[in-house]
């Protein structure tokens, strides 16, 4: 069943849990061949300091821009649901935005973080050879009404195979915390391949599909990362704090992997009521609201 009727508040505390925490390596230096075994076999590795303080202020003084309208030919801006922002400008619009995307051809300061030399040897370590690009996303999950992003797969929204040739990479630009919302993951539930994904609160696991006993919580100071495979359960809570929670996400792809179409996609993520999956945007299939599970 659905959780989303009992509000956000019961949610966060029924979906998510924090007495895990997960200590990050101190830097990219520390990444050895245990820490792949570790990425292999629990699909996530975080990793402090792999962005320089300086590096991370001109990613947000780029946000910032963008944001803001410095470069009349950026679009690409989601506020959060139910906020009125007709009258906001600078800080004050910046403080409801919910998400940014597509934003490195407009910005060499973004652009330079998804392409970054210590970022792409990591990809490249992760997955076993040269990758690519195929998403630049800003996560910002404003102070005090930053909502939840569920529980999730990203290959769910992707139409590449091997689904496990799919990275995801999570920067911090302020501390991401407990209190805010940082990211929440599920070790090695990347090992169970594909599952339905429904449109209910998101596009998102279906409530009773979360294994919450096995949550652990990723802290990240900024400037750390959080790599991931497309196929790790994760999610974050919403930001209840007074403190911004900014991050960048970029996923990248094995140069092995595949261009799928929507029904290729729709085989893969689908149960008997219908496609199950987020990849809407690639075919007229629609997506399935959790009232049709089965």
């Amino acid at each position: 069943m659905s959780l989303t009727s009992l509000g956000s508040e019961i949610i966060a505390k029924q979906l998510y849990r924090s007495d895990r925490v997960h200590t990050p390596l101190p830097s990219p230096d520390a990444i050895d061949d245990a820490a792949m075994e570790f990425f292999r076999t629990q699909g996530f590795l975080a990793v402090e300091n792999v962005f320089t303080r300086e590096e991370v202020e001109a990613a947000k003084a780029g946000l910032s821009h963008l944001i803001a309208g410095g470069n009349p030919e950026f679009k690409c801006c989601e506020f959060e649901k139910g906020v009125d922002v007709s009258n906001l400008s600078g800080e004050a619009l910046e403080a409801k935005v919910r998400k940014i995307m597509f934003f490195c051809p407009f910005d060499a300061r973004l652009n330079a973080m998804a392409q970054h030399p210590r970022m792409v040897e990591i990809v490249r370590r992760i997955l076993g050879g040269e990758a690519n690009m195929i998403q630049d996303m800003a996560l910002l999950k404003p102070p005090l009404v930053g909502s939840e992003k569920p529980w999730h797969q990203d290959t769910a929204y992707f139409l590449y195979e091997p689904l496990d040739g799919i990275l995801g990479t999570w920067t911090a630009l302020d501390a991401a915390t407990i209190e805010n919302g940082c990211m929440h993951v599920i070790p090695g539930s990347h090992l169970a391949g594909p599952k339905p994904h429904y449109h209910d609160r998101d596009c998102q696991l279906a409530d009773e599909d979360v294994d919450v006993e096995r949550d652990v919580v990723v802290p990240l100071s900024p400037g750390g990362v959080l790599f991931f495979s497309g196929l790790l359960h994760h999610g974050t809570p919403p930001n209840r704090s007074a403190s911004r929670r900014r991050a960048l996400q970029f996923h990248y792809v094995s140069v092995n992997c595949r261009k799928m179409d929507g029904p290729q996609h729709a085989q893969i993520f689908k149960e008997d009521a219908g496609y199950a999956g987020c990849a809407t945007y690639a075919h007229k299939i629609p997506g399935l609201p959790i009232a049709k599970k089965t």
